[in-house]
């Protein structure tokens, strides 16, 4: 039922109904703000599991950096990516996704984010084009929300406010889930990517020559006024519930997802798993040739 609104014009009562959007599915939100990077690629891929079996409600998940990492995507290169000795002295964790998608540094000035839904669910289209496009619609929201313009670059799977990159983003589909993860840049450490990434204008628009110049942040767009985390974080997860058409309730993980996502990850801090393409690709460069 709609609320019913009566506005007063001179004498006259004129009676409005004010049009409100029903959501009409319920997913659950997890912020766990601050964890190590490994963690985070092991637990949404935990609540990846337990969201396709059914065990779980869909889920809108926030994270932060605990210390900085970069997120390599599954097919990546660690060796043609990054600058492996200044990441290994500065402690920068090296992080391999279950996503596809491009490499990327992320610190704490960042709201990390995984949009987990049951494929074919409803709420994030079957086709990856539509996912990237329903999904990223919540930053859009979120910037128009926060005052400024927001787009969605489709051939980069990003969203960009006054012509520079906001938002970097992946997409996987597995054991009958649809991840779609991305980051919301509050502020940034430029000059630190610039010395961790090999090729650090490689997701940025054609043309340009350094990554400050291709991307921008909430602080830039709001002038260094400042902002609070928790309001933002709070916009932006109402930027998805209206993206998604969906009310998404604060909740906890499951004993079983918080099991599994320590099991898990063991692996993702393992070298094997780390250096699982360059391995292979070592491994067919010295296969011997047949003749």
């Amino acid at each position: 039922m709609q609320p019913i609104v009566y506005e007063t014009v001179g004498s006259i009562h004129i009676l409005q109904i004010r049009i409100t959007h029903v959501k009409n599915m319920t997913w659950r939100f997890i912020d766990t703000d601050k964890i190590d990077g490994y963690y985070s690629a092991a637990l949404f891929e935990s609540i990846a599991k337990h969201v396709g079996s059914g065990e779980v409600d869909d889920t809108i998940l926030f994270w932060r950096a605990k210390t900085p990492a970069v997120y390599l995507g599954y097919h990546q290169y660690v060796e043609d990516e990054i600058h492996e000795d200044y990441c290994a002295a500065s402690g920068i964790q090296v992080v391999r996704r279950v996503l596809g998608g491009g490499c990327g540094f992320c610190d704490e000035d960042q709201i990390l984010f995984s949009v987990i839904a049951s494929e074919g669910g409803g709420s994030v289209p079957t086709d990856i084009q539509g996912g990237y496009s329903r999904v990223l619609g919540g930053l859009i929201n979120t910037l128009r929300m926060l005052g400024f313009n927001g787009k969605l670059e489709p051939t980069r799977n990003a969203v960009y406010s006054q012509g520079r990159k906001i938002s970097g983003n992946a997409q996987g589909r597995f054991e009958g889930a649809v991840l779609v993860n991305g980051s919301f840049l509050l502020d940034f450490g430029f000059d630190e990517m610039d010395r961790v990434l090999k090729n650090p204008t490689m997701n940025l628009a054609e043309g340009v020559e350094c990554a400050r110049d291709g991307m921008i942040t909430l602080s830039e767009l709001l002038d260094g006024a400042g902002y609070d985390i928790d309001h933002v974080k709070g916009v932006l997860k109402r930027g998805f519930e209206d993206a998604l058409e969906i009310e998404a309730r604060r909740s906890v993980l499951t004993d079983s997802e918080i099991e599994l996502a320590q099991r898990l990850s063991e692996k993702h801090r393992s070298r094997e798993w780390i250096y699982r393409m360059d391995d292979k690709r070592r491994r067919r460069r010295n296969k011997p040739q047949v003749h």
